[in-house]
């Protein structure tokens, strides 16, 4: 039963995967359910017995010590459910299995610091209750898992119902479905049905180009959250108690799922301080199978990929919005791919003309494009190359490259040209843009006075300090252009100077300013010692 139950996953993993754009981007649900199921699995084939309980036992045992992710954590307590209501049993019966899936549902919900409805615990609660009720009339197991996985399809379509976030995100709960596909595994076996090629979607579940849209912009309007570090981890010891480390982690951490017994328990944590997390545990006994995962950079990462979904595939027919951008450097090239951008390779020195701007407008994969100059120099030409190409185009007068990512940040796939264009103007007056060089010249302008071969730094395109060291001159910058608002500044080193050295002037910045935060990023732009941008 539950080798085709892990075949049903297995054949959908990667959509309920999709699906998981809820409530924090926790590692991919139905990877985590699968690895769960197939280490249950492998305990229960190294068990070789015939009796019922000391088979469930031994799943459970692998299930809890192979558990991953919130998902993962949860499934295993149908194992557990299994253990406590098979205990003494060789046979197993219809009721038996009721009673398993009602031990499986309590033992999720004890285990969770704050139970939300809406989620796999809803689907866990219908199922086991329809269980029951089959049980209690029929007396078959197909007949009880067949109402148990109806009553579970009907709650998982129900799932945005019952929680806002999965209806702004446009879609169902992505471990409630994974539950789902576990039951109906086992419902086409015992139907006598190959899970592994039989197993088919709800038609409720949308896989289409707009549920992608849809993910996409929840993933953009969310883009400010913050989420920590998933922490994972196993302890052993003597007499340990499952509620008093419930209450615990609750009060270091969130998203809180711990399962275990009085001698191994499970923990699964959000926390900003897993050093904080786990020097507690180690009071407890001996910690192991430790993984923290950073969940920005998955969002990040699941940003990337929902985005890169939707620019191979069309919205209901209508063309999608491609973005060209100028850019120049490795590392800013890279960051403006990375972000969903066609890059024109040019800059300061090597400004595009019409023709190729042209060219590169017609070679980017839509008919709606959005172009980012982010040089002023190269404004005048892209406004003329929007009458040369037969595309739709909106030139977003982007003068600097800060202003281009800021803008580029602000640029969501399924929104319309207008819309997304609008949205993205509106990003460029938030930015502020300095840049750190060399004079090529001696010059005096705005009273300021620079040496040739001097470094000196500009703000917006002016003047406003020169000196001979860039870290010096940076640090001189940044005073003139940061003020009691600013946020961030972003460096983007590149030109003569050295990762060592421009580590060296990040450091200076974050400790003279020290109310922003500083992020130092490679660009490999030439000529310029920094590009700096000031939100």
């Amino acid at each position: 039963m539950f080798s085709a139950a892990a075949k049903a996953l297995r054949r959908h993993a990667d959509v309920v995967n999709r699906l998981n754009v809820y409530p924090v981007p926790d590692g991919d649900t139905g990877t985590n359910m699968l690895l769960t199921m197939e280490r249950m699995l492998d305990s229960a084939s190294r068990a070789r017995t015939a009796s019922a309980s000391q088979m469930a036992n031994a799943m459970w045992d692998g299930a809890l010590r192979g558990s991953g992710g919130n998902s993962g954590v949860i499934l295993a307590q149908l194992f557990k459910g299994m253990s406590v209501a098979f205990e003494g049993n060789d046979r197993i019966g219809a009721t038996h299995f009721a009673d398993a899936l009602s031990q499986g549902r309590d033992f999720a919900y004890s285990a969770v610091g704050n139970p939300v409805e809406g989620t796999m615990l809803t689907v866990m609660t219908e199922a086991a209750s329809a269980a029951r009720e089959s049980a209690q009339s029929t007396g078959t197991l197909l007949q009880l898992i067949q109402a148990s996985c109806e009553a579970a399809e009907r709650a998982v379509e129900n799932t945005p119902n019952l929680l806002a976030t999965l209806r702004e995100a446009g879609v169902v709960d992505a471990g409630g479905l994974g539950l789902w596909l576990v039951l109906e595994g086992i419902r086409l076996h015992l139907n006598g049905e190959d899970a592994a090629t039989s197993a088919e979607l709800p038609g409720f579940v949308d896989t289409s180009d707009a549920a992608a849209g849809s993910a996409l912009n929840f993933l953009h309007s969310t883009a400010e959250e913050e989420y920590g570090n998933c922490t994972q981890f196993t302890i052993e010891g003597p007499a340990l108690s499952v509620d008093a480390i419930i209450a615990a982690m609750k009060k270091m951490a969130t998203s809180t799922v711990v399962v275990g017994d009085g001698s191994l328990v499970k923990v699964h944590v959000h926390t900003e301080s897993p050093d904080e997390v786990l020097g507690y545990a180690r009071g407890l006994g001996a910690v192991d199978q430790v993984r923290i995962q950073n969940m920005d950079e998955q969002r990040r990462d699941y940003a990337e990929a929902w985005r890169r979904t939707a620019a191979e595939t069309s919205n209901s027919g209508q063309a999608l919005v491609a973005v060209v951008a100028v850019a120049w450097g490795e590392g800013l090239v890279r960051i403006f791919r990375e972000h969903g951008a066609t890059v024109l390779i040019a800059g300061d020195t090597m400004n595009p003309s019409v023709q190729e701007i042209a060219d590169a407008v017609d070679a980017a994969p839509s008919s709606n494009v959005i172009f980012l100059p982010n040089n002023r120099n190269i404004l005048p030409a892209a406004e003329q190359a929007t009458a040369v190409t037969s595309k739709t185009v909106t030139v977003v007068p982007t003068a600097s490259i800060p202003e281009g990512i800021g803008a580029l940040l602000e640029f969501v796939q399924t929104l319309s040209l207008a819309d997304n264009a609008e949205s993205m103007t509106e990003a460029i007056s938030k930015v502020r843009c300095g840049e750190v060089c060399s004079a090529v010249r001696s010059v005096k302008i705005d009273g300021v006075e620079a040496a040739e071969g001097q470094i000196i730094g500009l703000l917006d395109k002016k003047m406003v300090v020169s000196g001979d060291d860039a870290g010096a001159v940076l640090v001189d910058l940044l005073r003139a252009a940061i003020t009691p608002e600013s946020e961030l500044v972003t460096l983007y080193w590149g030109g003569p100077m050295g990762e060592e050295e421009a580590e060296l002037a990040a450091e200076s910045v974050s400790d003279r300013f020290g109310h922003v935060e500083v992020e130092l990023l490679p660009g490999g732009q030439p000529h310029y010692h920094f590009i700096v941008s000031i939100e």
